[in-house]
């Protein structure tokens, strides 16, 4: 079961995908998409001086992991401690009329971690956000020009999934937010 810190994490993570948290609030997406992977692996080794621990897989395939001093509850892991690992990516797509305001991209990221002393357990997170300005529009083959924040210009192929299509005009900006996480939960083994 996961805890309330992870999943007090996970809907910081979703703040921050739609528009809220991180960057200053803004407008509904126009499309979202995201993708997440988890799976659970078991503690088989640990050296706590090099600071390694051997994951075993759930199908059996061992990896060996160097632990950063950042995680400083590392000397609560042990030998048959169970480690979810959850990867989060995410796209996120909004359109705004024009602010005036030259394209740009801004970056930010972060970590959020268990009190010292517990079982380890954090997300880590990177979110990217790009604002271009829509230099051309072909309707009929639903294809935008759009300028980014070092002057090149790309052509975009828009999905038939994205509504208001027809609403894009030259000028309007379009922020495109991209959002990746890492949360990891070291928990003791269930017993039997």
């Amino acid at each position: 079961m996961r805890s309330k810190f992870l999943s007090f994490a996970c809907v910081m993570l979703l703040g921050l995908t739609m528009g809220c948290g991180l960057f200053n609030e803004g407008p509904k997406p126009e499309f979202a998409a995201g993708n997440e992977i988890s799976t659970t692996a078991t503690v088989v080794a640990i050296d706590y001086k090099t600071r390694h621990v051997t994951l075993k897989g759930p199908d059996g395939n061992l990896t060996e992991i160097s632990v950063g001093e950042d995680a400083y509850n590392f000397d609560q892991v042990v030998i048959g401690d169970l480690v979810d690992i959850t990867y989060l990516q995410s796209v996120a797509l909004y359109l705004q009329k024009s602010t005036g305001e030259q394209p740009s991209a801004v970056t930010g990221s972060g970590m959020v971690r268990a009190p010292k002393g517990q079982k380890p357990e954090g997300v880590a997170y990177n979110v990217l956000e790009v604002k271009a300005t829509v230099e051309n529009i072909d309707y009929a083959n639903r294809t935008v020009d759009i300028r980014g924040p070092y002057g090149n210009l790309k052509t975009v192929v828009v999905n038939e999934t994205v509504k208001n299509f027809d609403n894009v005009k030259k000028g309007d900006e379009v922020i495109v937010r991209y959002t990746e996480a890492t949360a990891i939960t070291v928990r003791p083994a269930e017993s039997k």
